[in-house]
C-alpha cells in the first residue's frame, strides 16, 4: 500500500529501507533528540535498523501499527516517517500518531502533507475512528502541523511521556471520523 499527493509519497516500513533510515536517523540525532525517547544504539546502524523494521513489519501483520517512510513524490527521496500505532480494535477503534521529517526538510509543508495522507488511510483503508496526536506544547513547528491537519484541541497532559529523558508535559489532540475532511 503506497500513499501519494502530488509532492509525497507513504511507502510501508520495510526491511529494505534499513541503510536509508540509519542514515537519515543519524543525519538527524542532534535535530530529532529534544523532542524523541533515548535512542537505542541500534537507530543508527543498518542491522539495528534491520530488527526495528522487521519489527514493524510484524506490527503491521498484527493489526497493532501501520508505519511508513515519508518519501518526495518526484525523487523518492527519504525524509523522515509517521506511524499510526497503538492500534486498539473494538469500542475504541483508536491509535496515536507520531511523526518526523529531517531537518533539511522541515518547514515545507511536508509532514502536514503526511499528516493528511495517513488520516485518510486510517479511516478509508484502516477502518480507524479516532487518531490522537500528543505534541510537547513548546514543538511548535509539530503544533502547526497538527493544527493545519484538522486536529482539535483536548487538554493538557502534565508529564506524559518521557522525551529525551525527561517526563514531559504534552498538548492532546485528536481526529476523529466525523471532524475529518479530505
Amino acid at each position: 500500500m503506497h500513499i501519494s499527493d502530488d509532492v509525497v509519497l507513504l511507502e510501508p516500513l520495510d526491511r529494505s529501507q534499513a541503510g536509508e533510515f540509519s542514515r537519515l536517523y543519524s543525519e538527524n540525532e542532534d535535530f530529532l533528540a529534544p523532542f524523541s525517547p533515548i535512542f537505542v544504539p541500534e537507530i543508527f546502524s543498518d542491522e539495528g535498523q534491520d530488527f526495528l523494521l522487521s519489527r514493524s513489519e510484524q506490527l503491521w501483520r498484527e493489526d497493532r501499527d501501520y508505519g511508513f517512510a515519508i518519501r518526495l513524490g518526484d525523487t523518492g527521496q527519504l525524509v523522515g516517517r509517521i506511524a499510526l500505532s497503538n492500534v486498539v480494535r473494538g469500542a475504541w477503534e483508536s491509535c496515536t500518531l507520531g511523526y518526523w521529517v529531517s531537518k533539511a526538510y522541515n518547514r515545507k509543508g511536508l509532514a502536514t502533507r503526511a499528516v493528511r495522507l495517513v488520516a485518510k488511510a486510517a479511516f478509508c483503508q484502516f477502518g480507524l475512528h479516532r487518531i490522537q496526536a500528543a505534541i510537547m506544547p513548546r514543538n511548535s513547528a509539530s503544533l502547526r502541523v497538527i493544527e493545519k491537519a484538522g486536529f482539535v484541541y483536548e487538554g493538557y497532559a502534565p508529564k506524559y511521556l518521557r522525551i529525551n529523558g525527561q517526563w514531559e508535559d504534552h498538548k492532546i489532540f485528536s481526529l476523529t471520523r466525523e471532524i475529518w475532511h479530505e
